[in-house]
């Protein structure tokens, strides 16, 4: 049975990558997203599934609790992508969605959602991977919504903070440097 690796609200930053933003993924949104996950691995027989950003940072993962290296996983797992990345500007390919890996014991694949978010599922050799790329692509269809609810959200209180802050700032500037 999957057991919640994370499961409070995120702040998701990027320092790597110049169209990643600074995101909150509210804790009610990290809920849908385990449930998502669970789900996965569940109807897959996967051993783990984790959701990172572009960067590699970790949103939330669900499997085997006994894994302790997921932020290495998750910053391993970027560096494929954007390694892939690079590949496909060489054959002259937008870039690669999908990626998989077939190891001795366990294979990897990798699914990019949004160009944003990254799902990565672990699985073991007597799962059949059509069927994880079938799950796999329902998943990042559900995912795909609720990025969009997160980015929405995030909208939503860059307006209103953005605004509100930014005069309570300048009012405070004029306070401390008055003549």
């Amino acid at each position: 049975m999957p057991v919640p690796v994370q499961a409070a609200a995120r702040r998701v930053e990027s320092r790597m990558d110049p169209q990643l933003t600074s995101q909150i993924v509210p804790a009610e949104e990290i809920k849908v997203i385990e449930e998502c996950l669970v789900r996965l691995a569940e109807d897959t027989g996967g051993n783990y599934v984790l959701l990172l950003d572009k960067s590699g940072q970790v949103i939330t993962a669900q499997g085997d609790a006994a894994r302790q290296d997921i932020t290495a996983l998750g910053a391993l797992i970027a560096g494929t992508f954007a390694s892939s990345r690079e590949v496909a500007k060489l054959l002259r390919e937008k870039d690669f969605r999908q990626l998989f890996t077939q190891g001795v014991r366990e294979n990897i694949f990798i699914s990019l959602i949004e160009d944003q978010w990254i799902l990565c599922i672990i699985f073991n050799k007597g799962t059949h991977i059509g069927l994880v790329k079938v799950l796999t692509k329902k998943a990042t269809d559900d995912l795909s919504v609720v990025l969009e609810r997160v980015r929405e959200q995030q909208k939503a209180r860059d307006d209103v903070l953005g605004s509100s802050f930014r005069t309570s700032m300048e009012d405070t500037i004029d306070l401390l440097f008055r003549d």
